[in-house]
């Protein structure tokens, strides 16, 4: 027991924690789950919450213990992959900044309002709280933690993300009339530049992992 205690990275976690909370926004899909739902009843509105909680526990939890995994398995590289996921995540922060709907998100709304029908899976679970920029940024950081620590700090960051996003739809009306749209507004801009900054530091990290990994090499004899 003292040797899993001695995998957890608090600080890790923290920051772990601060991104995934950014990426999933548990407030961003208040609005959406209300007009999906206007016509359900309590305890559908409260099926549907629960739905999406679980997915959104078990997709994540299966990319933090098997995504490195199945980067290998299709060759990718690690530098690659989390280069592109920053680009992501950017492009992901800079939208929410901007207060323009992700395309992919508009989408599966328009979807998810025609379907009428089984929408916690899709879309409101997947791409709408955890997207492809969600799933970058937890293999990513999966990566770095050695093994068995991603379990001991990240499974707990996920598991907490999402009772917010439960919390979050299961009281959906009273924290919708509470903070209002404005308020919700500031804080889906706060997370922004939150994840700006994370997306930011993954390209940095990318970028002198790729250079290590494929340019120092080459450098070396030439001033050798």
């Amino acid at each position: 027991m003292t040797d899993l205690i001695h995998l957890f990275d608090f600080q890790f976690f923290l920051k772990f924690t601060a991104a995934f909370v950014a990426l999933t926004n548990p407030l961003y899909g208040i609005p959406i789950f209300l007009g999906m739902t206007h016509d359900y009843t309590p305890q559908q509105r409260r099926k549907t919450a629960n739905v999406v909680a679980l997915t959104v526990f078990v997709s994540a939890s299966v990319a933090a213990l098997l995504g490195e995994e199945i980067l290998a398995f299709f060759g990718v590289d690690v530098a690659a992959f989390q280069i592109a996921g920053g680009i992501i995540v950017l492009g992901i922060g800079l939208t929410m900044l901007s207060e323009t709907p992700v395309a992919a998100d508009a989408k599966a709304t328009a979807d998810g309002h025609n379907k009428r029908s089984g929408i916690a899976v899709v879309p409101l679970s997947i791409p709408l709280t955890v997207g492809p920029g969600s799933f970058a940024t937890i293999i990513l950081f999966a990566h770095v933690q050695s093994d068995g620590s991603e379990i001991m700090t990240m499974i707990p960051a996920i598991i907490g993300v999402s009772l917010l996003v439960w919390i979050g739809l299961l009281f959906a009306d009273p924290i919708s009339r509470l903070l209002g749209v404005t308020v919700i507004s500031v804080i889906t801009r706060i997370m922004a530049i939150v994840l700006s900054a994370v997306a930011v530091e993954m390209v940095i990290k990318g970028s002198l992992q790729a250079y290590k990994d494929h340019f120092l090499d080459l450098i070396k004899p030439a001033t050798g």
